[in-house]
């Protein structure tokens, strides 16, 4: 090959017009290809990073749903307490004589 054949303006292959196309469409496949490889790497570094969509299959729903169960949880407690008339430690597992037995008996 002279020195005019390895200029790429004057290539043989290239001054044929459907060797061109393909060369043109191979071309634009491989941009399209690097491009998408680009997004890919951009998106991985985004959600290591912690910015970004995160990984698949991770979700806020079971964050959200144990707070909203802690919080029904409080309210709960709540009621009960405001509810109820005594505290369960107030009366004793084992009376130890009748005046304690019968006050029991009489608040009941």
């Amino acid at each position: 090959m002279d020195e005019e054949d390895r200029r790429i303006e004057t290539h043989p292959d290239l001054m044929n017009p459907d060797w061109q196309k393909h060369a043109e469409r191979d071309a634009w496949l491989g941009a399209k290809k690097e491009l998408k490889k680009k997004r890919r790497k951009q998106q991985k570094a985004a959600a290591a990073s912690g910015g970004g969509y995160s990984a698949p299959g991770t979700s806020r729903w079971p964050g959200i749903a144990a707070l909203v169960g802690l919080i029904v949880l409080v309210v709960a407690a709540v009621t009960v307490n405001a509810v109820q008339e005594h505290g369960v430690n107030e009366t004793p597992w084992f009376p130890l004589d009748e005046a304690q037995i019968s006050r029991i008996v009489t608040n009941a």
